[in-house]
């Protein structure tokens, strides 16, 4: 009898197929962070900020501002006679990543005729002549969107941060704000229960 020492093509396409669904079914750790994680880690940072902004209003008697653009938020103090960028850590210019959007909603929420927003002038007819010159990106970002009162209240807000490449299923984390700090932030399970 002549015995074969060695597998039969059939035996080796059926371990190499083994091996290849082994080896599909791993997850592999990708170098950046994952899209969920980012948008969270953006989500607390903005949340951090404005609760400290508030805080700094509150300690230096300040009336700040907060501004955004799909791309980048900043933050802004008053003079007494017009807005200007604060220039010092951490409430300089944050760009975002290109995957990252911002979307600010101001409208939809509930107002109370009571409060200490509602009181104040806040159109300033010069900054507006001049702000006639700037690019679109420039004038959102020269008049705050968001007020944070010297008294620590600060203006209701949804700013719903999102990541969408186009391909995956879109990730949206929300920061709210309801006249006082702290902010809170809303995953997309908690956004889903609203």
């Amino acid at each position: 009898m002549n015995k074969h020492k060695g597998f039969t093509l059939f035996e080796l396409m059926l371990v190499i197929m083994l091996m290849g669904l082994l080896v599909s079914s791993v997850k592999f750790p990708s170098l950046g962070q994952e899209p969920f994680d980012q948008v969270d880690q953006q989500s607390k940072k903005v949340a951090a900020l404005i609760n400290l902004a508030s805080e700094y209003a509150v300690l230096n008697n300040a009336l700040l501002g907060f501004s955004v653009t799909e791309s980048s938020y900043i933050f802004l103090m008053f003079d007494g006679k017009k807005w200007n960028r604060i220039e010092e850590a951490p409430f300089t210019e944050n760009e975002l990543e290109p995957d990252i959007k911002i979307e600010l909603m101001l409208d939809g929420l509930e107002w109370q005729s009571q409060n200490l927003l509602s009181a104040v002038e806040w159109i300033d007819e010069e900054a507006l002549e001049q702000s006639s010159e700037q690019t679109e990106e420039e004038k959102k970002l020269s008049f705050p969107q968001i007020f944070i009162l010297s008294s620590g209240e600060v203006s209701p807000f949804d700013l719903n941060i999102s990541y969408d490449n186009g391909f995956d299923t879109p990730i949206t984390f929300k920061v709210r704000g309801e006249f006082v700090a702290p902010v809170l932030v809303l995953d997309p399970k908690q956004i889903a229960e609203l």
